[in-house]
């Protein structure tokens, strides 16, 4: 998916689904990302999702992943987020305290 704001990539492993975001998620795009995005997890037991890339996220953003996190619980799989130290993303989860939701990982390998 590509809506010009923001890129959606989607890679499977034998462990887990790995959602790349990169862009911006808004109030523009929130709603068709989050159908796409819980579709995709639909059956997962582990969901990864990479906000590396992501330039802006504003409230809309944040309720997309918390409303995925909710998803994720429900269905009991594992999610954790990656944001770098330092990252838009990141700066935003932090101030959000999304960290008392979900895990938020520096990078895929750690």
């Amino acid at each position: 998916m590509n809506d010009g704001l923001l890129t959606v990539q989607l890679d499977r492993s034998e462990r887990a689904l790995i959602i790349r975001l990169a862009g911006e998620i808004d109030l523009s795009n929130a709603e068709q990302v989050q159908r796409r995005l819980e579709s995709a997890t639909d059956g997962c037991s582990e969901v990864v999702m990479d906000l590396s890339q992501v330039e802006y996220l504003d409230s809309r953003g944040l309720r997309l992943i918390k409303q995925i996190c909710n998803k994720a619980e429900r269905e009991g799989a594992g999610l954790r987020l990656v944001a770098p130290p330092g990252s838009v993303a990141r700066q935003v989860l932090e101030l959000a305290r999304m960290h008392d939701y979900v895990e938020i990982r520096d990078s895929l390998e750690g």
